[in-house]
């Protein structure tokens, strides 16, 4: 399979020769060297708004505030296209592809289904999964994380959530991982139809016989006093098919690969399982998964650059984090880091609608895990492979333990 072509663009009139910098969000030496510190590298180097004539020539701004900026102001810069470059789908996914006033009540709708009060009444599910899944490898002394625990355990979590089967854990994995790689258009919509036929059939299933589970509540939900449309239905399950699929086992991973390298950071998580809500909040802002995109809806000047109607724009949540001037020393991890300030679950309208349920997920895994498995270690010999992108994600991490030590049954 090909993939997109990192042929450049030719840079457009408006744009000044200083405001010019090559940097492709897919394949950069440096992101593919380390996905977080390669931004940083980038960040230090680039002007704050930049043009980079690769993957169809689009803007990116380098720091928070014009990060924050990007995100929330929905006025100037729309959510109807989030892929770099343009995919022009024919699919939506409600309520990321839309804008207020328009996004706005089927954002009120789903909330209602990702409260607080909801992802506490499922920690003992997500307590059951995770002593169940680290105790399945536990004795073998060693995993790939990344697939075995990272990605099984969130992703089950949210399948058993939403209603789809757990038997087709492989298969939906699959074809989510390569739907945030980096593949042709033509591909990306392929695989949006393939998600598309599979939730029609589990909504469909759910019309007819009910039960309890995510999906079956969204068909008996209304918006503006009506019931949802099919249409509307399929598009709101793709959106929670994608993200539950994907991004919190990035999240775990890339926190396992940090913690892996640091025993006594693990060791202090064990004496101190308090401060873990804060450890994850830290691994958040150092690590972060998802880089916000966006399609410029007018002309105007911002922050010095003459932006285009219909040119996109990246917002990478990942430097937001780690800009100094609002993070001091952002390389460095920090649990008890003063102030901390990040976006990595978005910010504004679009604040990530899961991000309960994630710190949730997190906080329970981290804090099993650590109680069941004793000081671990990466594997002899392993290189990270990175995926870049929208959605970053290490694809592997083998890690190692001494099962001679105590186990917690």
């Amino acid at each position: 399979m090909h993939t997109p072509s990192s042929a450049e663009v030719d840079i457009p009139p408006h744009v000044r020769p200083d405001q010019v910098y090559r940097f492709d969000i897919y394949t950069d030496p440096r992101l593919l060297r380390d996905l977080h510190t390669g931004y940083r590298e980038m960040q230090q180097e680039a002007p704050e708004i930049f043009w980079t004539p690769r993957n169809g020539g689009h803007w990116l701004v380098t720091r928070f505030d014009l990060i924050e900026q990007v995100i929330k102001d929905s006025s100037s810069f729309s959510n109807r296209e989030i892929e770099i470059p343009k995919t022009q789908s024919p699919f939506q996914a409600i309520p990321i592809n839309l804008d207020p006033p328009e996004h706005t009540p089927y954002r009120k709708m789903l909330m209602r289904h990702f409260t607080p009060r909801m992802v506490s009444d499922l920690e003992g599910q997500m307590q059951d999964w995770a002593e169940r899944l680290i105790d399945k490898v536990y004795a073998d002394g060693g995993c790939d994380f990344a697939e075995q625990l990272g990605a099984l355990y969130p992703v089950t979590v949210f399948m058993e959530l939403a209603g789809l089967p757990l038997d087709r854990y492989i298969e939906f994995r699959q074809i989510v991982t390569e739907f945030f790689s980096h593949i042709p258009a033509e591909r990306r919509i392929e695989l949006q139809r393939q998600i598309f036929f599979e939730l029609e059939t589990v909504l469909r299933a759910r019309m007819e016989q009910p039960r309890d589970d995510l999906f079956s509540r969204l068909v008996a939900e209304e918006v503006d006093g009506r019931k949802l449309t099919m249409d509307e239905l399929l598009s709101i399950a793709f959106l929670l098919f994608v993200a539950g699929l994907d991004t919190v086992a990035n999240a775990l991973t890339f926190s396992f690969h940090f913690l892996a390298q640091h025993p006594d950071i693990q060791d202090r998580l064990r004496v101190e399982p308090d401060v873990i809500p804060k450890y994850i909040d830290e691994s958040m802002r150092r690590f972060p998964v998802t880089n916000g995109v966006r399609l410029i809806r007018r002309d105007m000047d911002f922050a010095g650059a003459q932006l285009k109607e219909g040119e996109m724009i990246v917002a990478p949540m990942t430097l937001a984090g780690l800009d100094d001037r609002r993070n001091p020393d952002p390389e460095t991890f920090d649990i008890d880091r003063q102030r901390r300030q990040h976006v990595s679950f978005s910010t504004g309208p679009h604040l990530c609608l899961g991000h309960y349920l994630a710190k949730a997920e997190m906080r329970i895994f981290v804090t099993e895990f650590l109680r069941r498995i004793p000081r671990f270690q990466l594997a002899d010999g392993f290189a990270p492979e990175w995926r870049a992108g929208v959605v970053m994600a290490m694809e592997k991490l083998p890690i190692v333990w001494n099962v001679e030590q105590q186990h917690v049954a």
